[in-house]
């Protein structure tokens, strides 16, 4: 398994003073999204879990965009479980939940067992991870089932890319070999139309959505 270095564990006293860290009351909500709270130790979970999954040292210059980044990713995530569940939205693609999994194990040097190891030393829990994930999922699976007959492709455009990218090809004479590279092709431009959907609907549940900072 690739071993972690220890600067993960000098992190918390960059960001936090040692006092309040470990104080009883340390877990005090510090930004409510709605009618949803985040507490301090929210934060630190997710200062931890971006330092690891992302293989980043933490430092003096770099402490306060971290924090920062940890509480934009928090705020998002509040949004869009806040959302999934007022639509009921318990369906997922599990296949790539699996690629996320393999994917994250993969850029760590390690394997499921070995990552669940990781995550237990610096006080994190596997499930949750997995349940970050499906957020994400949930909500894409959501955006798909809302905006799928808003989907409307360029066709004139599409063929422009698939003969482009045929010229600037070799060896690709195969019919078979040319279909999946146009279904390659469509598919990537479902997805920009899709990620632009997701864009805007989250903004608009950003903007109606309270958030204070406590």
């Amino acid at each position: 398994m690739k071993t972690i270095p220890i600067y993960f564990l000098v992190v918390f006293f960059f960001l936090f003073p040692a006092e309040k860290v470990f104080s009883q009351t340390n877990n005090s909500i510090i930004i409510s999204v709605g009618n949803h709270p985040i507490t301090r130790l929210d934060l630190l979970k997710e200062i931890k879990l971006i330092a690891i999954l992302s293989n980043t040292q933490i430092n003096k210059d770099n402490q306060e965009q971290i924090k920062a980044l940890a509480v934009k990713s928090l705020i998002k995530r509040n949004i869009k479980t806040n959302e999934i569940q007022k639509r009921n939205v318990n369906k997922y693609n599990k296949n790539q939940l699996e690629a996320l999994v393999d994917d994250t194990c993969k850029k760590l040097g390690t394997n499921r067992d070995g990552l669940k190891n990781l995550l237990g030393i610096y006080d994190l829990n596997y499930e949750n991870l997995l349940k970050r994930f499906q957020v994400d999922l949930k909500w894409n699976y959501m955006i798909f089932q809302i905006y799928k007959n808003k989907i409307s492709l360029n066709t004139v455009e599409v063929e422009s890319k698939i003969k482009v990218y045929l010229e600037n090809s070799k060896n690709i004479n195969e019919k078979k070999d040319i279909e999946l590279i146009k279904e390659k092709i469509v598919n990537s431009e479902k997805e920009k139309k899709l990620k632009m959907f997701s864009n805007l609907h989250y903004s608009n549940l950003e903007r109606s959505i309270q958030i204070k900072f406590l």
